[in-house]
């Protein structure tokens, strides 16, 4: 297996490393991070690689110049574990990704991703996310799939003023964490992607005295003297932007908040927020006036689409069992037009899983989308109708569009990170 201090030469100029926490190697991806993100990421850096609860298991890598020994790119490796309707699935982020700008468009990147997703395989992880720049990593098979980064803006003047001298807003404590995490679960029950909640890797990102771009703060709303919320407030990575997430909570609490928030309400600068759009604060935002600006969203990918079928083998057997399809005796074909994934159902049962090279078999094919966009599919974002009003070539048979309908359906997420 690949793991802390491996080492290979890639060539005579370019050799690949992965740190094994010294602090000559923390120095140094320091160093290289500063130059190509700025003075701002020390920081943040410093936190993870130091103090990281799952830091034993986050691997930094990195290709040095074997003339001089200089760090010239690198990416991390940040371990995860998402429910995908109930189900845990070993995931990662791929963080912390820099190359020197002098050694740009030499490939050095392809590099680093090709040992990232051996990794992947030798360590089981079935899915992998960024929360990167535009564009540049769909040449790694990258799509942007499921929300993450939606704007806000909201005039203070918006913002009822009724006095709620009932609520009452404090900074959560360790004590909170029990109330915290079955807060939490409850509300990421009706989600179909969610981060399952780990404790200490909770108490590191979100447990903090004060916030930023890289950690944030957890309140408790309070209703004569009993807690009735909680919500985690930080700033965006470009530090305009609150952000913002909580459970449900009624009207007057989402108030409160906001009251919360608002420091100088009778300042004219609007109150900018990311709020997942679905979410019922999103929503509120919404009923009061607030206009949404922008949105992003986490790019995902999945390097072996039948590993993943396999995890999440249950799930499709609880959809079917729970549907008019509940008998299925039938081999339906999934293909992203390189590959089709053919599940093999007896009586309602996935008897086998196959995977098929090469180009569908058009007329037996259940379902084809191209390349990664079949993610948006598998994973909840879009409808097949959706993803073929972006993609022409995105066609399923119209025999199984309710069967896909079941299988597939489209139900919101909230994946999140602990870094």
């Amino acid at each position: 297996m690949i793991e802390k201090g491996f080492f290979t030469k890639l060539d005579e100029q370019f050799s690949l490393r992965i740190s094994n926490d010294s602090n000559e190697d923390y120095i140094k991806i320091l160093e290289l991070n500063v130059a190509v993100h700025g003075e701002e990421i020390k920081e943040y850096i410093e936190r993870i690689f130091k103090e990281h609860p799952k830091k034993q298991d986050i691997l930094w890598f990195y290709i040095e110049d074997n003339s001089t020994g200089q760090i010239i790119s690198s990416l991390t490796l940040l371990p995860l574990e998402w429910r995908f309707e109930g189900k845990l699935l070993p995931v990662c982020e791929m963080g912390f990704v820099g190359t020197l700008k002098e050694y740009r468009g030499k490939g050095i990147m392809s590099k680093l991703n090709e040992f990232y997703e051996r990794v992947m395989m030798e360590r089981g992880y079935l899915l992998s996310g960024l929360r990167g720049i535009p564009y540049y990593y769909r040449r790694f098979g990258y799509e942007f799939v499921l929300s993450l980064d939606e704007r806000f803006s909201l005039s203070p003047n918006q913002i009822p003023s009724m006095e709620l001298s009932h609520l009452d807003i404090r900074m959560a404590s360790r004590k909170d964490i029990g109330y915290i995490e079955n807060q939490y679960n409850s509300n990421s029950n009706s989600f179909l992607i969610s981060n399952n909640f780990d404790t200490e890797s909770f108490y590191f990102k979100f447990m903090n005295d004060s916030y930023d771009d890289s950690k944030l703060s957890a309140y408790i709303i309070e209703e004569n003297g009993k807690p009735e919320g909680y919500f985690l407030i930080g700033k965006s990575f470009d530090n305009e932007v609150y952000t913002i997430i909580t459970p449900q909570l009624s009207p007057p609490q989402m108030i409160k908040l906001l009251q919360h928030i608002n420091e100088n309400p009778k300042e004219e600068k609007d109150l900018n927020l990311n709020i997942a759009e679905f979410s019922e604060f999103g929503k509120y935002i919404l009923s009061i006036g607030g206009k949404l600006q922008s949105n992003y969203g986490w790019q995902l990918k999945i390097p072996d689409l039948k590993r993943f079928f396999e995890s999440i083998k249950v799930v499709l057997e609880n959809r079917i069992e729970k549907s008019k399809f509940n008998n299925l005796s039938k081999t339906v074909i999934i293909s992203d037009y390189k590959q089709s994934i053919e599940l093999i159902f007896n009586n309602g049962i996935i008897e086998a899983i196959k995977r098929k090279s090469g180009y569908p078999e058009v007329e037996k094919c259940d379902v084809r989308i191209p390349g990664a966009m079949l993610l948006k599919l598998l994973l909840g974002d879009k409808t097949i109708d959706e993803i073929n009003h972006i993609v022409k070539d995105a066609r399923v048979n119209p025999s199984s569009k309710n069967l896909i309908k079941i299988l597939f359906p489209q139900v919101n997420s909230i994946p999140d990170t602990y870094y």
